[in-house]
């Protein structure tokens, strides 16, 4: 009879979704569902319930029904369809009101969207429709609900302008952008070399090689039209990037030197940072490596002008020469591998600190050599971290217009000509076809990756106890990363050297007599803003670390409809450039049930949706080495998703997790290319006060390449003006 009455009570007792729809019908009657202007804390009359169209009344009425339904002794299943059914009823009725009437959303209309996607998410994992507890089926419907509204809705908005042109569908700026010089140019009519040429032979020789290697692969016809037409592209690329000009293969060539460079030194820095024999360098290295992300990117280039430029430092006063070899692609790449490096560092750092000792003293004790241990065991266990840090290397080489626009010299960058576009330009349209090249090229890199990685498993930690010691580096080749880490340190040592002792000048290279100047100006115009800046950066890190790792757990560990829209979509507003992000978020949130700009509000989702994707690939990266075992141990002894998260998986991706935060935050201090566009008065940032310094410094420096002159007002036209 016990036995039978537990069962009866699961079967029949009441739901949990009641605190939801009881929050949701609250919210509906109880408070303001729109609001006139941009102030969010609005509650005129005319905006309740009581006010507006007849048929809102069944957005309380589904509350209530829910809110019933929870305490009625109905089955499970068949409670958890009417709970899932009449939460969605709400939450369409609330939706077409708003989008029908274009009134902005209200503190009710907020509260009960999200309170009714709780009911719902509670339903469905009572039907059994999420194979799931309530808090992971909850979990879903809002991340595919934020990253629809806040990352797909604002990319479609802007992309939309790439085909309609003064409201008629089009394909003739995509054409004339493709055609344009300053995109590519294959053959530069002023010169005796023909570049077409040689591209065309590139292009010919990559068949033939992916011809041969199509059919030694496979031995068949299709293996030779892959090869084919996978050598051509390969033979095509590497020609334009050798011989041809334009912001596409300035881009290409950039990205693939950064993002090699970086993942490379990033990896060499997390093996000798727990390997290496001097404990001491554990210390210096994480403090070393993470010191160019606590600056924004265009610091370390104007600091570099300083150190390298015509009248720098160590290129005039103390090397005698004055050259502009700084300016161009090859200082562009530079100052991106100084910025990018402790991307990849923080990335592959967490999972070599995951990495089992015991598995490479099982190797050597069966005869292995250093070197095939590290092929077959090392190599094979990071290649997760390995191509999740390439990846964010390549994503943020090609979103970068800080150093391009300030050591780009006379090349073309895509991002620089997104920001050109649009400020000097004034042409959204073509600025949207710069920003969807960008997005093809960075989706390619994405699924190369996962064709690398594959369905191979990665797992290190399965709960089990391990021990033993990692094996040391070899001599010479610690000497060896000690040298590189020693050059990296001096180079970053003295780039901030020069930038502390720059602040202390007049004017660098003209006039270096000593003063208290630029604090004085600092403490009267910039302080505030820069204690706003870290404010706003701190209120965003948390919610974008936490949201990055919720979402990685939901890809990695849960099987449900949707799950590759939450995995792209949450990675497009990081493939996105900066400049296109904040171009779309004004077209999004400008007018409309969503208002948001000239707010607060919006340069800090900015911020959660562009730094949540560290978080998620380095909780994705740490989620493939720990068994799923554990997890169901947790479920087995009737932890809940939330339990389990918080007791099991987040001690054991500390790393990951705090890898984001920091990430999040540094990159809210120091971003510019997408809040540029998004700051109103009352909401400066630091970054684009200082880039706005940098470009004026340039100027006295004798530079004019046309982004200068009138910097400040194109931002504000574009921020403040009619869009």
């Amino acid at each position: 009879m016990a036995i039978l009455s537990a069962r009866a009570k699961q079967a029949y007792g009441f739901s949990y979704a009641f605190i939801p729809a009881l929050i949701a019908l609250i919210a509906a009657l109880a408070l303001p569902l729109g609001r006139p202007g941009r102030e969010f804390f609005s509650f005129e009359e005319e905006f309740y319930l009581a006010s507006l169209a007849n048929f809102l009344y069944l957005l309380p009425l589904s509350a209530g029904l829910a809110l019933i339904l929870s305490f009625m002794p109905l089955r499970k299943r068949l409670r958890g369809d009417f709970l899932s059914f009449f939460a969605i009823l709400g939450f369409v009725v609330l939706c077409y009101w708003l989008i029908s009437s274009k009134i902005a959303f209200g503190l009710g209309a907020l509260i009960s969207l999200v309170a009714l996607m709780s009911v719902a998410g509670y339903g469905l994992s009572e039907a059994g429709r999420i194979k799931s507890d309530a808090f992971v089926a909850t979990s879903i419907l809002l991340v595919g609900f934020f990253i629809a509204l806040f990352v797909i809705y604002p990319l479609f908005s802007v992309l939309r302008s790439a085909v309609v042109v003064k409201g008629q569908f089009t394909f003739s700026q995509v054409i004339n952008v493709l055609k344009s010089p300053l995109f590519l140019s294959m053959n530069n009519p002023y010169t005796p070399f023909n570049e077409l040429l040689w591209i065309r032979i590139f292009s010919l020789f990559g068949a033939a090689l992916g011809i041969a290697l199509g059919y030694w692969q496979t031995r068949r016809w299709r293996g030779l039209l892959l090869g084919l037409s996978l050598g051509a592209i390969a033979g095509f690329l590497i020609g334009i990037m050798a011989f041809g000009s334009g912001a596409f293969p300035s881009s290409l060539l950039l990205a693939i030197i950064v993002s090699s460079i970086s993942t490379l030194l990033g990896f060499a820095f997390a093996i000798l940072g727990q390997r290496s024999r001097l404990k001491v360098i554990q210390h210096s290295l994480q403090a070393m490596s993470l010191l160019p992300i606590i600056t924004p990117p265009f610091i370390l280039a104007f600091s570099m002008i300083f150190l390298f430029g015509r009248r720098g430092l160590i290129s005039h006063d103390i090397l005698g020469f004055s050259s502009n070899a700084l300016f161009g692609l090859w200082g562009v790449a530079a100052a991106q591998i100084l910025a990018f490096t402790p991307v990849a560092y923080l990335v592959i750092r967490g999972s070599v600190n995951a990495l089992d000792p015991s598995l490479e003293e099982a190797s050597l004790t069966l005869g292995s050599s250093p070197s095939h241990l590290f092929r077959t065991i090392t190599w094979p266990l990071l290649r997760p971290a390995l191509a999740n840090a390439f990846l964010l290397t390549v994503i943020e080489s090609f979103a970068d217009f800080g150093n391009p626009l300030i050591l780009g010299g006379d090349k073309q960058y895509l991002a620089v000509e997104v920001f050109s576009a649009l400020s000097a330009r004034f042409n959204p349209n073509e600025a949207a076809v710069y920003g969807s090249v960008l997005l093809i090229l960075v989706l390619i890199v994405f699924f190369a990756q996962r064709l690398w990685l594959g369905q191979s498993s990665f797992v290190t930690v399965s709960g089990k106890p391990s021990s033993g010691r990692f094996t040391p580096l070899p001599r010479w080749l610690e000497i060896l990363l000690l040298m590189i880490f020693a050059i990296w340190t001096l180079l970053v040592l003295a780039l901030y050297i020069s930038i502390i002792y720059g602040s202390f000048v007049t004017l660098w290279g003209v006039n270096n007599t000593l003063t208290l100047k630029h604090y004085q100006d600092f403490s009267r115009l910039g302080l505030k803003v820069f204690l706003d800046t870290a404010r706003i950066a701190a209120i965003s890190a948390i919610p974008a670390a936490l949201l990055g790792f919720l979402i990685a757990y939901l890809v990695v560990r849960q099987r449900f409809i949707g799950r590759a829209f939450v995995e792209f979509g949450s990675m497009l507003s990081f493939a996105t450039p900066g400049t296109v992000m904040g171009i779309a978020y004004i077209l999004a949130f400008n007018t409309g049930p969503w208002l948001l700009t000239n707010s607060l509000a919006i340069i800090v989702l900015a911020f959660i949706f562009r730094n949540m994707p560290v978080a998620i690939r380095g909780s994705v990266a740490g989620l493939a080495q720990i068994e799923p075992s554990l997890e169901e141990a947790s479920t087995t002894l009737r932890a809940n998703s939330s339990t389990t998260l918080r007791r099991i998986l987040i001690p054991l991706l500390r790393y990951a997790l705090l890898g984001g935060l920091i990430f999040a935050f540094v990159r809210g201090m120091t971003a510019i290319s997408q809040v540029i566009f998004l700051v109103s008065p009352g909401n400066m940032l630091a970054t684009v006060l200082l880039l706005g310094w940098v470009e004026q410094g340039t100027i006295e420096a004798g530079r004019s390449d046309g982004y200068s002159a009138h910097f400040l007002d194109a931002f504000s036209h574009l921020a403040f003006g009619t869009t």
